[in-house]
Protein backbone atom coordinates (compact mmCIF):
# COMPACT_ATOMS: atom_id res chain seq x y z
CA UNK A 1 0.00 0.00 0.00
CA UNK A 2 2.79 2.40 0.93
CA UNK A 3 4.51 1.70 -2.38
CA UNK A 4 1.27 2.38 -4.33
CA UNK A 5 0.76 5.67 -2.45
CA UNK A 6 4.32 6.74 -3.16
CA UNK A 7 3.83 5.95 -6.84
CA UNK A 8 0.58 7.96 -6.99
CA UNK A 9 2.26 10.93 -5.30
CA UNK A 10 5.16 10.74 -7.76
CA UNK A 11 2.77 10.70 -10.75
CA UNK A 12 0.86 13.70 -9.37
CA UNK A 13 4.07 15.67 -8.78
CA UNK A 14 5.33 14.79 -12.27
CA UNK A 15 2.06 15.99 -13.82
CA UNK A 16 2.27 19.33 -12.00
CA UNK A 17 5.96 19.77 -12.86
CA UNK A 18 5.14 19.12 -16.56
CA UNK A 19 2.37 21.71 -16.47
CA UNK A 20 -0.37 19.08 -16.89
CA UNK A 21 -3.12 18.24 -14.41
CA UNK A 22 -5.90 15.65 -14.45
CA UNK A 23 -9.15 17.06 -15.85
CA UNK A 24 -11.95 14.55 -15.42
CA UNK A 25 -13.09 12.01 -17.95
CA UNK A 26 -14.45 11.62 -21.44
CA UNK A 27 -17.73 10.50 -22.97
CA UNK A 28 -17.69 8.93 -26.42
CA UNK A 29 -20.31 10.56 -28.65
CA UNK A 30 -19.61 9.01 -32.06
CA UNK A 31 -16.86 6.86 -33.55
CA UNK A 32 -15.54 5.72 -36.89
CA UNK A 33 -12.33 3.76 -37.42
CA UNK A 34 -10.46 6.99 -38.20
CA UNK A 35 -12.24 9.61 -36.05
CA UNK A 36 -13.75 9.79 -32.59
CA UNK A 37 -16.05 12.54 -31.33
CA UNK A 38 -16.00 12.93 -27.55
CA UNK A 39 -17.25 15.22 -24.78
CA UNK A 40 -14.83 16.23 -22.02
CA UNK A 41 -16.91 15.93 -18.86
CA UNK A 42 -15.17 18.74 -16.94
CA UNK A 43 -14.13 21.01 -19.79
CA UNK A 44 -13.59 24.69 -18.96
CA UNK A 45 -13.78 27.53 -21.45
CA UNK A 46 -10.41 28.82 -22.61
CA UNK A 47 -8.49 25.76 -21.42
CA UNK A 48 -6.21 23.63 -23.61
CA UNK A 49 -6.35 19.86 -23.17
CA UNK A 50 -4.36 16.73 -23.80
CA UNK A 51 -6.05 13.34 -24.32
CA UNK A 52 -4.20 10.02 -24.13
CA UNK A 53 -5.59 6.70 -25.30
CA UNK A 54 -4.04 3.50 -23.96
CA UNK A 55 -5.38 0.36 -25.65
CA UNK A 56 -3.37 -2.85 -25.20
CA UNK A 57 0.01 -2.10 -26.76
CA UNK A 58 -1.20 1.04 -28.53
CA UNK A 59 -0.74 4.56 -27.23
CA UNK A 60 -2.16 7.62 -28.96
CA UNK A 61 -1.74 11.22 -27.83
CA UNK A 62 -3.73 14.29 -28.87
CA UNK A 63 -2.42 17.65 -27.67
CA UNK A 64 -3.45 21.31 -27.87
CA UNK A 65 -7.16 20.43 -27.98
CA UNK A 66 -9.64 23.28 -27.43
CA UNK A 67 -13.22 22.02 -26.78
CA UNK A 68 -16.24 23.88 -28.12
CA UNK A 69 -18.94 25.35 -25.84
CA UNK A 70 -20.40 21.88 -25.28
CA UNK A 71 -17.03 20.36 -24.37
CA UNK A 72 -16.80 18.50 -27.69
CA UNK A 73 -13.43 17.55 -29.22
CA UNK A 74 -12.68 15.44 -32.28
CA UNK A 75 -9.83 12.97 -32.15
CA UNK A 76 -8.64 12.11 -35.62
CA UNK A 77 -5.77 10.41 -37.45
CA UNK A 78 -4.30 13.74 -38.46
CA UNK A 79 -1.89 16.41 -37.30
CA UNK A 80 -3.15 16.26 -33.70
CA UNK A 81 -1.46 12.89 -33.25
CA UNK A 82 2.06 13.21 -31.97
CA UNK A 83 4.46 10.82 -33.73
CA UNK A 84 5.41 7.98 -31.40
CA UNK A 85 7.54 5.74 -33.59
CA UNK A 86 11.14 6.66 -34.35
CA UNK A 87 14.00 4.78 -35.99
CA UNK A 88 17.72 5.29 -35.98
CA UNK A 89 19.39 5.23 -39.37
CA UNK A 90 23.08 4.50 -39.81
CA UNK A 91 23.30 6.69 -42.88
CA UNK A 92 22.65 9.77 -40.73
CA UNK A 93 25.54 11.74 -39.28
CA UNK A 94 24.68 10.30 -35.89
CA UNK A 95 22.57 7.22 -35.05
CA UNK A 96 20.79 9.44 -32.53
CA UNK A 97 19.38 11.64 -35.28
CA UNK A 98 15.58 11.16 -35.44
CA UNK A 99 14.11 9.47 -38.48
CA UNK A 100 10.43 8.82 -39.17
CA UNK A 101 8.56 6.32 -41.33
CA UNK A 102 7.87 7.43 -44.88
CA UNK A 103 4.24 7.63 -46.07
CA UNK A 104 4.77 5.35 -49.03
CA UNK A 105 7.63 3.03 -48.20
CA UNK A 106 7.03 2.33 -44.50
CA UNK A 107 10.78 2.58 -44.07
CA UNK A 108 13.16 5.01 -42.43
CA UNK A 109 13.77 7.99 -44.70
CA UNK A 110 16.12 10.91 -44.98
CA UNK A 111 14.88 11.97 -48.39
CA UNK A 112 11.51 12.73 -49.86
CA UNK A 113 9.06 10.78 -51.96
CA UNK A 114 5.48 11.98 -52.14
CA UNK A 115 2.50 10.41 -53.86
CA UNK A 116 -1.15 11.32 -53.95
CA UNK A 117 -1.78 8.58 -51.45
CA UNK A 118 -0.05 7.71 -48.24
CA UNK A 119 -0.58 6.74 -44.64
CA UNK A 120 0.25 8.59 -41.37
CA UNK A 121 2.33 5.66 -40.21
CA UNK A 122 3.73 7.61 -37.26
CA UNK A 123 0.50 6.64 -35.52
CA UNK A 124 -0.06 3.14 -36.85
CA UNK A 125 3.17 1.13 -37.20
CA UNK A 126 3.42 -2.43 -35.96
CA UNK A 127 2.67 -6.10 -36.68
CA UNK A 128 0.00 -6.82 -39.26
CA UNK A 129 0.16 -3.38 -40.84
CA UNK A 130 0.48 -3.22 -44.62
CA UNK A 131 2.91 -1.50 -46.91
CA UNK A 132 1.91 0.41 -50.05
CA UNK A 133 3.42 -0.65 -53.31
CA UNK A 134 3.54 -3.93 -55.17
CA UNK A 135 2.24 -6.54 -52.72
CA UNK A 136 1.05 -10.06 -53.54
CA UNK A 137 -1.91 -11.90 -52.00
CA UNK A 138 -3.12 -15.51 -51.74
CA UNK A 139 -6.10 -17.17 -50.02
CA UNK A 140 -5.94 -20.76 -48.82
CA UNK A 141 -8.61 -23.46 -48.59
CA UNK A 142 -9.39 -22.49 -44.97
CA UNK A 143 -10.19 -18.88 -45.83
CA UNK A 144 -6.93 -17.49 -44.44
CA UNK A 145 -4.96 -14.86 -46.35
CA UNK A 146 -1.23 -14.85 -47.04
CA UNK A 147 0.13 -11.44 -47.97
CA UNK A 148 3.66 -10.84 -49.25
CA UNK A 149 5.41 -7.50 -48.62
CA UNK A 150 7.73 -6.90 -51.57
CA UNK A 151 9.97 -4.43 -49.75
CA UNK A 152 12.66 -4.98 -47.12
CA UNK A 153 12.27 -6.60 -44.70
CA UNK A 154 10.61 -9.15 -46.98
CA UNK A 155 7.85 -10.99 -45.14
CA UNK A 156 4.77 -13.17 -45.56
CA UNK A 157 1.95 -12.01 -43.28
CA UNK A 158 -0.88 -14.35 -42.42
CA UNK A 159 -4.42 -13.21 -41.54
CA UNK A 160 -7.45 -15.28 -40.68
CA UNK A 161 -10.68 -15.16 -42.71
CA UNK A 162 -11.77 -12.03 -40.81
CA UNK A 163 -8.44 -10.31 -41.46
CA UNK A 164 -7.13 -10.62 -37.94
CA UNK A 165 -3.34 -10.66 -37.94
CA UNK A 166 -1.78 -14.04 -37.14
CA UNK A 167 1.98 -13.81 -37.65
CA UNK A 168 4.75 -12.68 -40.00
CA UNK A 169 7.23 -15.05 -41.63
CA UNK A 170 10.40 -13.13 -42.52
CA UNK A 171 12.30 -14.19 -45.66
CA UNK A 172 16.10 -13.93 -46.07
CA UNK A 173 15.60 -11.93 -49.27
CA UNK A 174 13.08 -11.21 -51.95
CA UNK A 175 10.56 -13.98 -52.65
CA UNK A 176 10.05 -14.65 -56.37
CA UNK A 177 6.74 -16.50 -56.00
CA UNK A 178 4.67 -18.39 -53.47
CA UNK A 179 1.46 -20.40 -53.14
CA UNK A 180 -0.44 -22.55 -50.62
CA UNK A 181 -1.45 -26.20 -50.93
CA UNK A 182 -4.78 -27.77 -49.91
CA UNK A 183 -3.54 -28.39 -46.35
CA UNK A 184 -2.55 -24.76 -45.82
CA UNK A 185 1.20 -25.33 -46.27
CA UNK A 186 3.15 -22.44 -47.77
CA UNK A 187 5.72 -22.88 -50.57
CA UNK A 188 8.21 -20.08 -51.27
CA UNK A 189 10.39 -19.78 -54.39
CA UNK A 190 13.65 -17.99 -53.54
CA UNK A 191 16.35 -16.53 -55.82
CA UNK A 192 19.09 -19.04 -56.46
CA UNK A 193 16.72 -21.88 -57.44
CA UNK A 194 15.47 -23.17 -54.12
CA UNK A 195 12.04 -23.72 -52.59
CA UNK A 196 11.14 -23.73 -48.90
CA UNK A 197 8.02 -25.27 -47.38
CA UNK A 198 6.31 -23.96 -44.24
CA UNK A 199 3.34 -25.17 -42.23
CA UNK A 200 0.14 -23.24 -41.49
CA UNK A 201 1.83 -21.72 -38.43
CA UNK A 202 4.95 -20.76 -40.36
CA UNK A 203 7.02 -23.69 -39.12
CA UNK A 204 9.76 -24.91 -41.45
CA UNK A 205 8.84 -28.24 -43.09
CA UNK A 206 11.69 -28.60 -45.53
CA UNK A 207 13.49 -27.13 -48.52
CA UNK A 208 14.58 -28.22 -51.99
CA UNK A 209 17.57 -26.98 -53.91
CA UNK A 210 16.51 -27.28 -57.54
CA UNK A 211 19.08 -29.08 -59.70
CA UNK A 212 20.93 -26.99 -62.26
CA UNK A 213 20.60 -28.21 -65.83
CA UNK A 214 18.59 -28.29 -69.03
CA UNK A 215 17.40 -31.87 -68.71
CA UNK A 216 13.88 -32.60 -67.38
CA UNK A 217 13.72 -31.52 -63.74
CA UNK A 218 16.61 -29.08 -64.13
CA UNK A 219 16.62 -25.29 -63.87
CA UNK A 220 18.75 -22.35 -64.89
CA UNK A 221 16.63 -19.54 -63.46
CA UNK A 222 13.43 -20.54 -61.64
CA UNK A 223 11.01 -17.63 -61.84
CA UNK A 224 7.41 -18.59 -61.00
CA UNK A 225 5.40 -21.03 -58.92
CA UNK A 226 1.77 -22.12 -58.65
CA UNK A 227 0.02 -25.03 -56.90
CA UNK A 228 -2.87 -27.10 -58.24
CA UNK A 229 -4.54 -27.93 -54.91
CA UNK A 230 -6.99 -30.41 -56.41
CA UNK A 231 -4.45 -32.33 -58.48
CA UNK A 232 -1.70 -31.92 -55.86
CA UNK A 233 0.81 -30.65 -58.39
CA UNK A 234 3.27 -27.79 -58.17
CA UNK A 235 4.24 -25.92 -61.35
CA UNK A 236 7.57 -24.10 -61.55
CA UNK A 237 8.63 -21.74 -64.36
CA UNK A 238 12.15 -21.10 -65.68
CA UNK A 239 12.55 -17.75 -67.43
CA UNK A 240 15.87 -18.62 -69.09
CA UNK A 241 14.88 -22.05 -70.39
CA UNK A 242 11.44 -20.75 -71.34
CA UNK A 243 9.48 -23.61 -69.81
CA UNK A 244 7.16 -24.64 -66.98
CA UNK A 245 7.61 -28.03 -65.34
CA UNK A 246 5.15 -30.06 -63.29
CA UNK A 247 6.09 -31.74 -60.01
CA UNK A 248 4.38 -33.52 -57.15
CA UNK A 249 4.18 -31.66 -53.84
CA UNK A 250 7.31 -33.52 -52.76
CA UNK A 251 9.09 -31.98 -55.80
CA UNK A 252 9.22 -35.27 -57.76
CA UNK A 253 9.00 -34.57 -61.51
CA UNK A 254 5.60 -35.34 -63.09
CA UNK A 255 6.00 -34.50 -66.80
CA UNK A 256 3.31 -34.80 -69.45
CA UNK A 257 3.76 -37.71 -71.81
CA UNK A 258 3.80 -35.64 -74.96
CA UNK A 259 6.53 -33.17 -75.85
CA UNK A 260 4.83 -29.98 -74.77
CA UNK A 261 5.14 -26.85 -72.71
CA UNK A 262 5.42 -28.84 -69.47
CA UNK A 263 9.07 -29.80 -69.88
CA UNK A 264 10.41 -28.56 -73.20
CA UNK A 265 10.97 -24.84 -73.75
CA UNK A 266 12.79 -22.53 -76.12
CA UNK A 267 16.02 -21.43 -74.48
CA UNK A 268 17.00 -19.28 -77.46
CA UNK A 269 13.97 -17.02 -76.93
CA UNK A 270 15.51 -15.78 -73.70
CA UNK A 271 18.58 -14.41 -75.45
CA UNK A 272 17.01 -12.11 -78.01
CA UNK A 273 14.69 -9.13 -78.00
CA UNK A 274 11.12 -10.31 -77.53
CA UNK A 275 8.99 -10.27 -80.64
CA UNK A 276 5.39 -11.05 -81.47
CA UNK A 277 3.91 -14.44 -80.79
CA UNK A 278 3.61 -16.43 -84.02
CA UNK A 279 0.82 -18.99 -83.69
CA UNK A 280 2.21 -20.99 -86.58
CA UNK A 281 5.57 -21.70 -84.93
CA UNK A 282 5.27 -20.87 -81.24
CA UNK A 283 2.51 -23.09 -79.82
CA UNK A 284 3.63 -24.51 -76.47
CA UNK A 285 6.65 -22.19 -76.49
CA UNK A 286 7.16 -19.67 -73.71
CA UNK A 287 9.20 -16.47 -73.78
CA UNK A 288 10.70 -15.63 -70.36
CA UNK A 289 7.80 -16.98 -68.27
CA UNK A 290 7.45 -15.45 -64.81
CA UNK A 291 4.09 -15.35 -63.03
CA UNK A 292 1.91 -18.43 -63.32
CA UNK A 293 -1.66 -18.57 -62.05
CA UNK A 294 -4.47 -21.13 -61.99
CA UNK A 295 -7.88 -19.89 -63.10
CA UNK A 296 -9.99 -22.36 -61.08
CA UNK A 297 -11.43 -23.78 -64.30
CA UNK A 298 -8.77 -26.36 -65.11
CA UNK A 299 -6.29 -24.00 -66.78
CA UNK A 300 -2.84 -22.65 -66.03
CA UNK A 301 -2.04 -19.10 -67.15
CA UNK A 302 1.61 -18.32 -67.86
CA UNK A 303 2.77 -14.71 -68.07
CA UNK A 304 5.56 -14.33 -70.65
CA UNK A 305 7.55 -11.28 -71.66
CA UNK A 306 4.74 -9.60 -73.60
CA UNK A 307 1.86 -12.07 -73.67
CA UNK A 308 -0.08 -14.57 -71.55
CA UNK A 309 -0.47 -18.22 -72.60
CA UNK A 310 -3.13 -20.61 -71.32
CA UNK A 311 -2.86 -24.41 -70.97
CA UNK A 312 -5.20 -27.25 -70.07
CA UNK A 313 -4.08 -28.83 -66.79
CA UNK A 314 -5.39 -32.26 -67.79
CA UNK A 315 -3.74 -32.57 -71.21
CA UNK A 316 -1.02 -29.92 -71.32
CA UNK A 317 -2.54 -28.56 -74.55
CA UNK A 318 -2.46 -24.83 -75.22
CA UNK A 319 -5.90 -23.19 -75.06
CA UNK A 320 -6.77 -20.12 -77.15
CA UNK A 321 -8.32 -16.87 -75.93
CA UNK A 322 -11.35 -16.67 -78.17
CA UNK A 323 -9.96 -16.36 -81.71
CA UNK A 324 -6.43 -15.58 -80.52
CA UNK A 325 -3.72 -18.01 -79.43
CA UNK A 326 -2.48 -15.78 -76.61
CA UNK A 327 -3.57 -12.69 -74.71
CA UNK A 328 -1.21 -9.90 -75.69
CA UNK A 329 1.21 -9.20 -78.50
CA UNK A 330 0.83 -11.61 -81.39
CA UNK A 331 -2.67 -12.44 -80.19
CA UNK A 332 -5.17 -9.75 -79.25
CA UNK A 333 -2.55 -7.01 -79.72
CA UNK A 334 -0.96 -6.02 -83.04
CA UNK A 335 1.92 -3.61 -83.82
CA UNK A 336 4.76 -3.88 -81.29
CA UNK A 337 5.13 -3.84 -77.52
CA UNK A 338 7.65 -1.02 -78.03
CA UNK A 339 5.31 1.19 -80.05
CA UNK A 340 2.98 3.89 -78.72
CA UNK A 341 0.08 1.50 -78.97
CA UNK A 342 1.43 -0.10 -75.76
CA UNK A 343 -0.02 2.89 -73.93
CA UNK A 344 -3.57 2.28 -75.17
CA UNK A 345 -6.20 0.78 -72.89
CA UNK A 346 -6.33 -2.95 -73.38
CA UNK A 347 -2.57 -3.05 -74.12
CA UNK A 348 0.60 -3.21 -72.07
CA UNK A 349 4.36 -3.35 -72.48
CA UNK A 350 5.54 -5.56 -69.60
CA UNK A 351 2.92 -6.87 -67.25
CA UNK A 352 2.01 -8.41 -63.90
CA UNK A 353 -0.43 -11.29 -64.21
CA UNK A 354 -2.32 -10.54 -61.01
CA UNK A 355 -4.83 -13.38 -61.17
CA UNK A 356 -8.27 -14.58 -62.19
CA UNK A 357 -11.56 -14.04 -60.35
CA UNK A 358 -14.45 -16.46 -59.88
CA UNK A 359 -16.13 -15.14 -63.02
CA UNK A 360 -13.13 -16.03 -65.17
CA UNK A 361 -11.97 -12.43 -65.62
CA UNK A 362 -8.20 -12.01 -65.98
CA UNK A 363 -6.44 -9.13 -64.18
CA UNK A 364 -3.27 -7.69 -65.71
CA UNK A 365 -1.33 -4.75 -64.23
CA UNK A 366 1.40 -2.59 -65.74
CA UNK A 367 4.84 -3.64 -64.55
CA UNK A 368 6.74 -1.40 -66.92
CA UNK A 369 5.41 0.87 -69.67
CA UNK A 370 7.22 3.88 -71.10
CA UNK A 371 4.04 5.11 -72.80
CA UNK A 372 1.80 5.56 -69.73
CA UNK A 373 2.17 8.02 -66.85
CA UNK A 374 0.23 6.14 -64.18
CA UNK A 375 0.17 2.34 -63.85
CA UNK A 376 -3.09 0.56 -64.63
CA UNK A 377 -4.93 -2.58 -63.68
CA UNK A 378 -6.81 -3.97 -66.68
CA UNK A 379 -9.54 -6.60 -66.64
CA UNK A 380 -10.09 -9.01 -69.56
CA UNK A 381 -12.76 -11.68 -69.91
CA UNK A 382 -11.88 -15.31 -70.63
CA UNK A 383 -11.88 -14.57 -74.39
CA UNK A 384 -9.31 -11.81 -73.97
CA UNK A 385 -11.77 -8.93 -74.47
CA UNK A 386 -11.07 -5.81 -72.37
CA UNK A 387 -13.76 -5.36 -69.73
CA UNK A 388 -12.47 -2.40 -67.73
CA UNK A 389 -9.35 -0.37 -66.99
CA UNK A 390 -8.49 1.04 -63.55
CA UNK A 391 -5.87 3.71 -62.83
CA UNK A 392 -5.21 6.44 -60.27
CA UNK A 393 -7.86 8.66 -61.85
CA UNK A 394 -10.58 5.99 -61.58
CA UNK A 395 -12.97 7.04 -58.82
CA UNK A 396 -13.53 3.74 -57.02
CA UNK A 397 -14.89 4.13 -53.50
CA UNK A 398 -15.70 1.72 -50.72
CA UNK A 399 -19.00 1.39 -48.86
CA UNK A 400 -18.11 4.38 -46.65
CA UNK A 401 -17.20 6.61 -49.62
CA UNK A 402 -13.43 6.38 -49.12
CA UNK A 403 -11.30 6.21 -52.28
CA UNK A 404 -9.66 2.92 -53.27
CA UNK A 405 -6.37 3.27 -55.13
CA UNK A 406 -6.21 0.42 -57.66
CA UNK A 407 -3.02 0.55 -59.72
CA UNK A 408 0.04 -1.74 -59.70
CA UNK A 409 -1.55 -4.85 -58.23
CA UNK A 410 0.85 -7.79 -58.17
CA UNK A 411 -1.67 -10.39 -57.04
CA UNK A 412 -5.24 -10.89 -55.98
CA UNK A 413 -7.33 -13.60 -54.36
CA UNK A 414 -10.80 -14.74 -55.37
CA UNK A 415 -13.49 -17.06 -54.03
CA UNK A 416 -16.86 -17.53 -55.74
CA UNK A 417 -18.20 -14.01 -56.35
CA UNK A 418 -15.71 -12.22 -54.06
CA UNK A 419 -12.34 -10.70 -54.86
CA UNK A 420 -9.58 -9.32 -52.61
CA UNK A 421 -6.60 -7.23 -53.61
CA UNK A 422 -4.09 -4.87 -52.03
CA UNK A 423 -4.40 -1.28 -53.23
CA UNK A 424 -1.58 1.21 -53.76
CA UNK A 425 -2.19 2.90 -50.38
CA UNK A 426 -1.38 -0.31 -48.53
CA UNK A 427 -4.89 -1.52 -47.76
CA UNK A 428 -6.74 -4.69 -48.61
CA UNK A 429 -9.98 -4.21 -50.55
CA UNK A 430 -12.83 -6.71 -50.86
CA UNK A 431 -15.65 -6.49 -53.39
CA UNK A 432 -18.34 -8.78 -54.77
CA UNK A 433 -19.23 -9.54 -58.37
CA UNK A 434 -15.81 -8.61 -59.68
CA UNK A 435 -13.77 -5.51 -58.99
CA UNK A 436 -16.09 -2.57 -58.36
CA UNK A 437 -16.94 0.14 -55.84
CA UNK A 438 -18.98 -0.26 -52.68
CA UNK A 439 -16.77 -2.94 -51.14
CA UNK A 440 -14.87 -3.08 -47.85
CA UNK A 441 -11.46 -1.59 -47.06
CA UNK A 442 -9.42 -3.76 -44.72
CA UNK A 443 -6.28 -3.20 -42.67
CA UNK A 444 -5.27 0.27 -43.82
CA UNK A 445 -5.88 3.64 -42.11
CA UNK A 446 -9.50 4.10 -41.17
CA UNK A 447 -10.41 0.57 -42.23
CA UNK A 448 -12.06 -2.10 -40.12
CA UNK A 449 -9.77 -5.02 -39.45
CA UNK A 450 -6.53 -3.05 -39.37
CA UNK A 451 -4.18 -3.45 -36.45
CA UNK A 452 -6.23 -0.96 -34.42
CA UNK A 453 -9.06 1.49 -35.10
CA UNK A 454 -10.58 4.20 -32.93
CA UNK A 455 -14.02 2.59 -33.02
CA UNK A 456 -12.64 -0.13 -30.74
CA UNK A 457 -11.73 2.31 -27.98
CA UNK A 458 -13.77 2.49 -24.76
CA UNK A 459 -14.24 5.70 -22.77
CA UNK A 460 -12.43 4.16 -19.79
CA UNK A 461 -9.24 3.86 -21.84
CA UNK A 462 -8.90 7.64 -22.26
CA UNK A 463 -7.07 9.97 -19.90
CA UNK A 464 -7.86 13.70 -20.02
CA UNK A 465 -5.44 16.35 -18.74
CA UNK A 466 -5.45 20.12 -18.82
CA UNK A 467 -2.33 21.78 -20.23
CA UNK A 468 -0.76 24.90 -18.74
CA UNK A 469 -0.61 26.25 -22.29
CA UNK A 470 -0.04 25.12 -25.85
CA UNK A 471 2.68 22.51 -26.12
CA UNK A 472 5.60 23.27 -28.39
CA UNK A 473 7.47 20.38 -29.98
CA UNK A 474 11.10 20.34 -30.96
CA UNK A 475 12.84 18.34 -33.68
CA UNK A 476 16.61 18.15 -34.12
CA UNK A 477 18.86 16.55 -36.67
CA UNK A 478 21.61 16.97 -39.25
CA UNK A 479 21.31 18.90 -42.51
CA UNK A 480 21.95 16.25 -45.18
CA UNK A 481 22.88 16.75 -48.83
CA UNK A 482 22.35 14.42 -51.77
CA UNK A 483 25.00 11.80 -52.54
CA UNK A 484 27.42 12.78 -55.30
CA UNK A 485 25.81 12.56 -58.73
CA UNK A 486 22.27 12.13 -57.41
CA UNK A 487 19.43 14.66 -57.55
CA UNK A 488 17.00 12.71 -55.36
CA UNK A 489 17.16 10.13 -52.62
CA UNK A 490 14.34 8.46 -50.77
CA UNK A 491 15.56 6.21 -47.97
CA UNK A 492 18.36 5.60 -45.56
CA UNK A 493 19.81 2.76 -47.58
CA UNK A 494 21.34 5.48 -49.79
CA UNK A 495 23.79 7.49 -47.73
CA UNK A 496 23.56 11.27 -47.65
CA UNK A 497 26.43 13.79 -47.34
CA UNK A 498 27.05 15.90 -44.25
CA UNK A 499 28.61 18.60 -46.45
CA UNK A 500 26.41 21.23 -48.17
CA UNK A 501 28.11 23.50 -50.71
CA UNK A 502 27.20 27.17 -51.12
CA UNK A 503 24.01 27.46 -53.20
CA UNK A 504 23.19 23.78 -52.72
CA UNK A 505 19.83 22.56 -51.39
CA UNK A 506 19.55 19.85 -48.76
CA UNK A 507 17.44 16.73 -48.88
CA UNK A 508 13.83 17.02 -47.86
CA UNK A 509 13.86 16.33 -44.13
CA UNK A 510 10.85 14.65 -42.50
CA UNK A 511 9.72 16.76 -39.55
CA UNK A 512 6.29 15.41 -38.58
CA UNK A 513 5.68 18.03 -35.94
CA UNK A 514 2.08 18.16 -37.13
CA UNK A 515 1.84 21.95 -36.70
CA UNK A 516 3.48 25.01 -38.31
CA UNK A 517 7.10 25.21 -37.23
CA UNK A 518 10.21 27.39 -37.52
CA UNK A 519 13.68 26.10 -38.45
CA UNK A 520 16.99 27.36 -37.04
CA UNK A 521 20.45 26.19 -38.13
CA UNK A 522 23.56 25.75 -35.98
CA UNK A 523 27.22 25.12 -36.70
CA UNK A 524 28.80 21.91 -35.45
CA UNK A 525 30.21 24.02 -32.62
CA UNK A 526 26.67 24.99 -31.53
CA UNK A 527 26.90 28.58 -32.81
CA UNK A 528 23.70 29.83 -34.46
CA UNK A 529 23.83 30.60 -38.19
CA UNK A 530 22.13 33.93 -39.07
CA UNK A 531 18.79 33.37 -40.84
CA UNK A 532 19.98 35.64 -43.69
CA UNK A 533 22.44 32.91 -44.70
CA UNK A 534 19.89 30.25 -45.60
CA UNK A 535 16.45 29.71 -47.12
CA UNK A 536 13.91 27.32 -45.57
CA UNK A 537 11.16 25.71 -47.68
CA UNK A 538 8.25 23.95 -45.99
CA UNK A 539 5.99 21.39 -47.58
CA UNK A 540 2.55 22.58 -46.56
CA UNK A 541 0.26 20.55 -48.82
CA UNK A 542 -1.05 17.45 -47.04
CA UNK A 543 -1.36 14.08 -48.70
CA UNK A 544 -4.65 12.20 -48.86
CA UNK A 545 -3.93 10.48 -45.54
CA UNK A 546 -0.85 12.47 -44.60
CA UNK A 547 -0.39 15.41 -42.29
CA UNK A 548 0.46 19.00 -43.02
CA UNK A 549 3.98 20.32 -42.56
CA UNK A 550 5.60 16.95 -43.11
CA UNK A 551 8.92 17.99 -44.64
CA UNK A 552 11.31 20.91 -45.04
CA UNK A 553 14.59 21.61 -46.81
CA UNK A 554 17.17 24.37 -46.62
CA UNK A 555 19.39 26.13 -49.17
CA UNK A 556 22.88 27.30 -48.22
CA UNK A 557 23.29 31.03 -48.97
CA UNK A 558 26.21 31.68 -46.64
CA UNK A 559 28.88 32.01 -49.34
CA UNK A 560 30.86 29.13 -47.84
CA UNK A 561 30.68 25.38 -47.51
CA UNK A 562 28.82 23.90 -44.53
CA UNK A 563 29.94 20.77 -42.75
CA UNK A 564 28.15 19.11 -39.85
CA UNK A 565 25.41 21.77 -39.72
CA UNK A 566 22.44 20.79 -37.57
CA UNK A 567 18.85 22.04 -37.49
CA UNK A 568 16.32 22.66 -34.75
CA UNK A 569 12.64 22.78 -35.77
CA UNK A 570 10.11 24.04 -33.21
CA UNK A 571 6.36 24.41 -33.47
CA UNK A 572 5.00 27.93 -33.47
CA UNK A 573 3.00 29.18 -30.47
Amino acid sequence: MARQGLRAAFVACCALWCGIAAAGGLEVVETTPSELTARLTQAEAGRVYRVTLGHDAHRFVWENLIPDEDGIVRLKDDRHLRPEHRLGCESRVSPADPVVFDDLLKGAVVGKRRRRFGVPVSTFGGPGYLVPGVTDLRRDEFGSFWLYLDRPPYALLKYDEDWHYQFALLAPGRVLAYDVDAEGNLYLLHPGNWISKHGPLGEALGAWELPVGREPGGFVSASGLAIDREGEYIYVADEILGRVQRFGLGMELRPYRQTAWGWIGREDLAYRRAGSYDAGTMYYQLDRPRQIRLDGKGHLLVSCEHYVSRFDLATGQQVDFGRNPVLGWGGTFTDSAFSRSAGLDGHWQRQWLAGVDGLGNIYVADRENEFVVDPRLQVFDSDGVLVRTFDIEEDVRDEAGRPVHITAVMGLAAAEDRIWLVDAAGRAYESRGGLRGGGRLLLGPGAAGRQFDLAQAAASEFEVEVQAGRVRHRWEGAVMAYPAGESETDNCEREGRAVLADGETSMWTPARLGEPFLVSLFEATGEAIPSTQYLVELEEEPGLFGTQYDYFRVTNRSGREWEGVRFVAETVE
